[in-house]
């Protein structure tokens, strides 16, 4: 557990002095209790609430001594970096898996302190506004509004009538209510800012000025192609992410006019999957303003790429539309902001993908798809853990053809089937045709990528003689195959989409770490006639496709440019 607190905390901005102590601290706690995973989680509370200088918790103070050192150091902090740091303390006290079951990962104070500014730029009242926060989690919204009211001159009791959260974890609700009251500089009460429920179960009307939220994100599994009616206008079938019920909670609780700001995955600004969220939100809400943020290690253990989002609730006829033209910004590593332009659709398709502003101009109009390179995306079809009985480790036997894994996917270099362990190859036994084979020379896409790698796109060709060997070749689910559909280049392909220019601009269509068919069909590409011309006028491939992107685009999307 120590080493594994070590990894996360490397990854994160915090002082050295205080990432020492905190390793210091869980190690000494592991001792203690011999294993984290199985702490009760009212010893997790007393833990983390013994960092707070006056703790309100009584059982917290036999814990003092342990932490004493690191609550020391925090004490140095200022209010908002202390509260998220006590905050994360408590989900490094949390096993892996349930801190990934509860999705328990909170925003860190750049990114809190952005919204509320954005916010209030967005005409957000908070001397009279009501705000909540229907996850409040360790309370970072509500905690830090309430120090920005503090900041306006408003006073504690009145603060306290204006702002609320909801939070299902009844020790993160104690938790996130303490850290208030420590901002608040207020004695115990009997009210409670921060209630314990299930905020999906709540039935409130629309009478906040604004919702604040960060959602826990990932698919509820288990309700097939069935889903609740209540869902049906913002999920799609087999496909209900926790975070769009969130929104809808969100736009449900904010009055018209009101705004509503949340800290998401990308996925939804262009996803095939969020065709339904973008039409409802559209229908609903006019989209203020989605900043991108570039860092990949804002949450512990979350791959997905994410963004923060303002919308504001609309007060007339839901089916009325504005012109959709959110401003759009990008949050970078060191957590700096800057404006990046407007979000572009057509606005004549209210579920089409929302295209990021980029450098190039005219980069939704261009021609060129993935079929002018004459192939045609397949998703990898085998499961391993599903058909086991099919997988051959490291041998062949019978009729069986090699398999290729997302691992054997490496750019720049040849696709060759290798075993996970690199121990051989694996094969995949089919006694009979199955559309699972592939017998022609193809380019493989790792289907899902990590934040430790540079590109979202990753490609390599399968040689020609795998298929001289072995006849044809299987892959597992997380690739993707392109085949072609006759003669094809695949050289000059897998050259293009390893580049920087393409996958930059795949980002901008797929807001998510899972590549997908229908986003690589919709990419638009340089035509190959373009891309061949300007190979002749440089030597750099990189800069070739650049300047082939500024040659395919459509005659409109020209004029426009002139």
């Amino acid at each position: 557990m120590v080493a594994e607190v070590a990894h996360l905390l490397a990854r994160d901005a915090a002082p050295e002095r205080i990432r020492a102590l905190i390793r210091t601290t869980i190690s000494e706690i592991e001792t203690a209790f011999a294993t984290i995973d199985h702490l009760q989680a009212r010893t997790r509370l007393a833990l983390t609430l013994s960092l707070l200088e006056r703790s309100p918790q009584e059982p917290s103070l036999r814990y003092s001594r342990v932490t004493a050192a690191l609550r020391a150091e925090m004490n140095k902090l200022n209010v908002d970096d202390r509260h998220y740091w006590i905050s994360t303390f408590y989900t490094l006290l949390m096993s892996t898996s349930s801190r990934r079951e509860k999705a328990t990962y909170f925003t860190p104070p750049a990114i809190v302190r952005h919204l509320i500014s954005q916010a209030e730029k967005a005409d957000l009242d908070l001397t009279t506004a009501r705000v909540v926060d229907p996850a409040a989690g360790g309370a970072a919204f509500v905690s830090s509004l309430a120090g920005r009211m503090t900041e306006l001159g408003c006073v504690a009791g009145d603060i306290k009538t204006r702002i609320s959260g909801i939070e299902i974890d009844p020790h993160l609700a104690l938790l996130g209510e303490a850290l208030v009251k420590d901002r608040l500089g207020s004695q115990r009460s009997k009210s409670r800012l921060i209630r314990t429920g299930d905020s999906l179960t709540v039935s409130e009307v629309a009478k906040y000025d604004g919702v604040f939220v960060n959602p826990p994100y990932g698919r509820i599994l288990g309700l097939g192609n069935e889903i609740p009616v209540e869902w049906r206008d913002f999920c799609a079938p087999g496909h209900v992410n926790r975070y769009a019920l969130f929104i809808d909670l969100a736009f449900r609780m904010a009055k018209p006019g009101g705004l509503v700001a949340t800290v998401t995955p990308s996925s939804f600004i262009s996803g095939p999957l969020f065709d339904k969220l973008r039409e409802n939100i559209r229908m609903r809400a006019d989209v203020l303003r989605i900043d991108v943020l570039e860092r990949k290690d804002v949450f512990h253990d979350v791959q997905q790429d994410a963004c923060v989002s303002i919308f504001r609730i609309k007060g007339n006829s839901r089916l009325a539309t504005k012109s959709f033209a959110p401003k759009v910004g990008r949050i970078d590593r060191n957590w700096k902001f800057a404006e990046d332009g407007v979000v572009t659709t057509n606005d004549a398709a209210l579920t089409a993908p929302w295209i990021l502003p980029g450098a190039d101009i005219g980069f939704e109009a261009c021609l060129g798809r993935l079929k002018d390179y004459g192939v045609t995306p397949k998703a990898g079809s085998f499961v391993w853990n599903r058909e086991t009985e099919r997988l051959q480790r490291g041998k062949k036997v019978g009729k069986a053809f090699p398999l290729f894994w997302g691992t054997n996917i490496k750019p720049g270099k040849a696709c060759l089937p290798r075993s996970k362990d690199d121990g051989g190859t694996d094969f995949v036994v089919y006694e009979k045709e199955n559309s699972g084979i592939i017998r022609k020379p193809s380019v493989l896409l790792q289907r899902t990528t990590n934040s430790r790698q540079p590109r979202r796109l990753v490609a390599a060709a399968v040689p020609r003689k795998v298929l001289k060997k072995h006849k044809g070749f299987v892959c597992e689910n997380h690739t993707i195959a392109l085949v072609p559909d006759g003669r094809a280049n695949l050289s000059l392909l897998v050259r293009l989409l390893n580049t920087d220019a393409v996958d930059k601009r795949f980002r901008r269509v797929g807001g998510t770490s899972s590549v997908s068919i229908a986003a690589l069909r919709n990419l638009p590409l340089p035509s190959p006639k373009h891309l061949r011309s300007a190979i002749k006028k440089t030597n750099d491939f990189e800069t070739a496709v650049e300047l082939a992107y500024s040659m395919t685009q459509s005659p409109a999307s020209s004029r426009r440019a002139a």
